[in-house]
């Protein structure tokens, strides 16, 4: 959102005159300069996000808010862009000579883990803070593994980690990750935690990994139809 935007807040219509005036009053935090922000405040920004998706059911139609039904669209687009893009950076992966691990960041119930990315990397690792919501992908995750087996080659690539961290607090591994997935869940971060996050989480990234952001986009006035498929290293 533009420093001039006007944001609303969805529960109770507050309205604000920028970004800079909505993160300073919602989450005591402003970014574009160096005065510390209200730990207070922000925690309280947090805790909200935690208590709201407590209160969902750990479905892929929940973790979707009622719309499951794109999942198989949304999976069938991210596979088409993933191979592209590993196919361009990663000639290994082609050929069958590099062994991949990825990171699925805000995983949820593991929709994208076990529809997606298991599909392409040896070991993928999930970061969640929802309680309910990990605890279903490790139950899922666990039986889909074992009854994948029986598909040649598929039994080497598995779940590797559950961290039941939230991003703002997240740092990876060093070195350990040739893609950082992270979809539909960055903007619970403040501005100035969304850049942290990044300068952190790329230490997690080997020499030449990637991170790939997908997000929701919207015009002025249209409902969230739109997404953008970004890499960046």
């Amino acid at each position: 959102m533009d420093a001039g935007a006007v944001a609303m807040d969805s529960e109770d219509g507050k309205s604000y005159s920028s970004r800079k005036e909505m993160w300073l009053q919602e989450a005591g935090e402003d970014a574009e300069t160096s005065r510390d922000p209200d730990l207070n405040k922000k925690d309280e920004w947090y805790q909200n996000g935690i208590k709201y998706w407590t209160g969902v059911e750990a479905t892929v139609d929940g973790v979707l808010g009622g719309y499951g039904n794109v999942s198989s669209w949304d999976v069938m687009e991210s596979d088409r862009f993933l191979l592209d893009v590993l196919s361009e950076c990663m000639p290994d992966y082609v050929r069958g000579n590099r062994h991949l691990v990825a990171l699925d960041c805000g995983a949820g119930v593991g929709r994208v883990t076990k529809q997606l990315l298991l599909r392409h990397f040896h070991e993928v690792d999930l970061v969640e803070p929802v309680q309910h919501f990990l605890e279903t992908a490790r139950r899922d995750l666990k039986s889909h593994i074992l009854e994948s087996n029986v598909i040649q080659d598929h039994s080497l690539h598995r779940v590797v980690n559950f961290f039941a961290t939230p991003l703002q607090n997240f740092t990876p591994e060093p070195n350990r990750y040739d893609v950082i997935w992270v979809q539909w869940c960055i903007g619970h971060l403040t501005d100035q935690d969304f850049v942290t996050f990044f300068l952190r989480a790329k230490v997690g990234l080997k020499p030449d990994g990637l991170f790939v952001l997908k997000e929701n986009v919207s015009k002025c006035g249209m409902p969230n139809l739109f997404c953008t498929l970004t890499t960046f290293r």
